[in-house]
């Protein structure tokens, strides 16, 4: 492992959990992009959150359980007292949602060399050390 990591947001687990028609040959050249230049993939608890509400509603516990397994496998960054402080200075600088704001907080506190989303607005956010890059953009 080369030490570098990459933050995916939540909205990219959900196009590869839906294998969305639109985005699979972005979410192909990203992995292979990732995989080539040794990233470490990681994302936040909050992620798993949001990905697991939709077989929760649906009562499809045997997804809830194949998810909770898939996220395991990764880094998972939990929220605490320094990424709250963070994510609200993020939100009040940058005025975006609070879960947008817990998801920049958590990969620059997990010193995250990339945040990978398709959320225009985030591609805003400045951090030394954490460059957010759109999931349109282009990769190796």
């Amino acid at each position: 492992m080369s030490g570098k990591k990459a933050f995916l947001d939540t909205n990219i687990f959900i196009y590869l959990i839906e294998e969305n028609p639109l985005y699979l040959k972005q979410l192909h050249k990203l992995l292979g992009f990732l995989e080539k230049n040794d990233y470490e993939i990681i994302t936040s608890t909050l992620t798993l959150g949001e990905i697991l509400t939709k077989p929760y509603k649906d009562n499809r516990l045997d997804l809830v359980e194949t998810y909770k397994a898939f996220f395991l496998e990764m880094e998972l960054i939990e929220l605490n007292s320094e990424i709250a402080s963070s994510f609200a200075k993020v939100r009040a600088e940058y005025k975006i949602k609070t879960p947008d704001a817990v998801q920049l907080a958590s990969a620059v506190y997990a010193k995250a060399d990339l945040f990978v989303t398709n959320d225009d607005e985030l591609s805003r956010f400045e951090s030394e050390g954490c460059r957010v890059v759109l999931l349109g953009e282009s990769f190796g």
